[in-house]
């Protein structure tokens, strides 16, 4: 399990296997508009401590470039993410793939390095985000102020739009082709 520290908000889409709990926690329905959602989280900011979040975290379902929060995120909304500039310091992407390259410099979905390189530089933040399926077990919810950890390679963004770090967890590709219950999975 990856702890975070607070003020943190974590945003969780209905679709998503797993719940996650923090200072502010938002189940978000599948009518919210990208610009809500965004607008929502900075409000929500300037009401914590030192008017700033320390973390927001989306638990949601996802694809290269593609988060399945509301109605759906992508590229054409990532100016939307400058609201968040001076009040957000880390975000965390819990979904599948939204960091992978699928299709390079495309322009709404599929260029996930585009899409979080964005998303950092208008948020003048960072963004953790992985390029790999992750693996959840339906209906869990998970211990305040945490997230799962991931699997696979895990990217970081800084607020210049540039990758910081990366770490490779086990990949849920490394199973055994005749058992296909046989995920590597992380422990926690």
């Amino acid at each position: 399990m990856i702890s975070l520290e607070s003020p943190h908000m974590g945003l969780n889409d209905p679709r998503a296997p797993a719940t996650i709990q923090m200072w502010n926690t938002w189940n978000v329905s599948l009518t919210e508009t990208p610009d809500h959602i965004t607008r929502w989280v900075a409000e929500v900011a300037r009401g914590a401590p030192s008017e700033k979040l320390k973390h927001v975290v989306f638990s949601c379902h996802g694809n290269a470039s593609y988060l399945q929060m509301g109605q759906g995120i992508d590229r054409s909304h990532t100016n939307l993410f400058s609201r968040w500039a001076g009040k957000v310091e880390k975000i965390w992407f819990r979904a599948c793939l939204v960091g992978f390259i699928r299709n390079p410099g495309a322009p709404i979905t599929g260029d996930g390095n585009l899409f979080c390189s964005e998303i950092a530089k208008a948020a003048q933040c960072y963004v953790v985000v992985s390029t790999e399926l992750q693996v959840e077990f339906s209906g869990r919810v998970l211990p305040y102020g945490q997230l799962d950890t991931f699997e696979g390679l895990v990217l970081s963004y800084g607020p210049s739009g540039d990758i910081t770090w990366s770490y490779r967890y086990p990949s849920t590709y490394q199973r055994n082709p005749s058992n296909l219950r046989s995920w590597t999975r992380n422990p926690d």
